[in-house]
């Protein structure tokens, strides 16, 4: 069997270490590009969930049981990034006006 695969590795010899170099490259390339589009990915969907008011919020109730007296279901979610029943918690030094 070898003998009838000597000639065809014998002429691809001097393309191999060409090859090898740009496979080796392109796995380097494609790893790094993967890493970055990663952190990128993970950076925006912080930057996302990071606009979720309800901590902020009077209605939030940090229960397990029931996170928000208004909108139960939305709260902590993306859906409750722009409520329309959001108000800011007053600081126990605040007064309303």
């Amino acid at each position: 069997m070898f003998p009838l695969l000597y000639p065809f590795v014998h002429a691809l010899q001097p393309l191999l270490v060409p090859i090898c170099l740009v496979a080796a490259w392109a796995i380097v390339v494609l790893t790094v590009w993967s890493l970055v589009a990663s952190i990128k990915e993970t950076a925006d969907r912080t930057r996302q969930l990071h606009q979720i008011p309800c901590s902020q919020c009077q209605y939030f109730t940090s229960s397990y049981h029931l996170k928000c007296t208004v909108h139960p279901t939305k709260a902590l979610t993306e859906e409750a990034i722009h409520c329309a029943d959001y108000a800011a918690k007053l600081s126990i030094y605040q007064t309303k006006e």
